[in-house]
């Protein structure tokens, strides 16, 4: 699996802000904008190899559907973001035979 163009945006006003009296750390506010990353995205090539590691297998687009879907559902991190309420925008395409 490669990653390509990843991008990330985060507003950094939640972690600089501090305009309004209630959003001042030494009053105890809290900013009204989250701190936390807001959408990442980018490509996700992944590269299918046969039994014996050699041989390119062929993958069809259902195939490789299902497994961005179930490697976003089983990757700790992408659940760690899906949680934080992060926007995920991953392209998954076949990088074998490229």
């Amino acid at each position: 699996i490669e990653f390509d163009n990843m991008e990330a945006y985060r507003d950094e006003r939640g972690a600089l802000l501090l305009e309004q009296p209630s959003d001042n750390i030494m009053d105890g506010g809290f900013p009204n904008v989250p701190a936390r990353l807001l959408r990442v995205g980018g490509t996700v090539r992944v590269h299918f190899k046969g039994k014996q590691g050699s041989v390119e297998k062929e993958v069809s687009e259902e195939q490789l559907r299902i497994l961005g879907e179930q490697t976003e559902a089983r990757c700790p991190v992408a659940n760690m973001m899906h949680a934080s309420g992060c926007e995920m925008d991953l392209q998954w395409i076949n990088g074998s035979g490229s």
